[in-house]
């Protein structure tokens, strides 16, 4: 759930920050999210624009691969966690 939850605040951040937007992209912040969702760099590579089915349809796969990430990461941390020394 984190996993999907991260891409949907990216998401959501890039849709009120987008190129149209008086406000401009904070840098940190985008380099955080790209930290935390390494699957968005699946966006750089096919660029859709913001707010067409296809942008919809990338981040909606996106996010299932950010929480397969994070669901994995997890799961692997539990069973070392309860593995006996």
């Amino acid at each position: 759930m984190l996993g999907f939850a991260i891409t949907a605040v990216f998401v959501s951040y890039q849709l009120l920050r987008d190129t149209q937007s008086s406000i401009s992209r904070s840098s940190t912040l985008m380099l955080a999210f790209v930290v935390l969702c390494p699957a968005s760099l699946l966006s750089v590579a096919l660029d859709p624009d913001v707010g067409t089915s296809r942008f919809y349809l990338l981040w909606t796969v996106i996010a299932l691969l950010n929480a397969g990430l994070f669901a994995t990461v997890r799961a692997r941390l539990t069973r070392r966690l309860q593995r006996p020394d």
